[in-house]
């Protein structure tokens, strides 16, 4: 009879087992999913449908992106508990990886802006935001910060308010909300002192 999976060729994964390939299914992140049967110490392989091998690909792949949490981790032609089971026995879980992964950054997470560690380590804006808060708390400047002399030279400045943005470390919106004030109180106060 048959085999229903023939082999067609051999791995070892990331312990050095070796495995029997029985089907390689392609994915968009250019490497392949291995799905096959251990080999046995007596050179059979073991019996059942064929099984998602952890090859260092995959890893590498889990790796890399294990931060991420927009569905890319199961964005592989397999089914979502095959991936899960697969990652739990490696060793990969997501909020730990998660967690790890701010905690080797801390000192960047205080000092530097949503976009600036966003940028740096490649990790979604709203991760780093919601993980800030968890972490390190609020983060807010002091009451009229914008007052001080480097703060109004940006804001009175002629340059666009997305470079107003990027200098202060504040959204465009912000920026154009607060060059209005600058102006407006510029204006009062010419008119004050033309007054007098």
């Amino acid at each position: 009879m048959k085999h229903k999976y023939p082999v067609v060729g051999h791995v070892e994964d990331v312990d050095g087992a070796l495995w029997g390939v029985r089907d390689v299914r392609g994915t968009k992140h250019g490497f392949d999913l291995l799905f096959g049967s251990p080999v046995s110490r007596f050179g059979s392989y073991v019996s059942g449908l064929p099984r998602l091998i952890a090859t260092q690909p995959l890893v590498d792949f889990w790796e890399k992106n294990r931060t991420k949490h927009n569905g890319l981790l199961f964005d592989l032609p397999a089914g979502r508990t095959t991936l899960k089971r697969v990652r739990s026995r490696l060793g990969f879980h997501y909020f730990e990886d998660t967690s790890e992964f701010f905690t080797e950054r801390f000192d960047d997470l205080k000092t530097l802006s949503t976009r600036e560690f966003t940028v740096r380590h490649n990790v979604h804006a709203g991760l780093v935001s919601d993980t800030r808060l968890k972490i390190v708390g609020r983060r807010a400047r002091h009451l009229g910060w914008w007052h001080e002399p480097k703060a109004l030279e940006v804001l009175r400045s002629n340059v666009p308010l997305r470079v107003v943005g990027e200098k202060l470390g504040i959204s465009i919106s912000q920026a154009h909300r607060l060059r209005n004030r600058v102006r407006e109180e510029d204006r009062a106060v010419r008119e004050w002192e033309l007054a007098a």
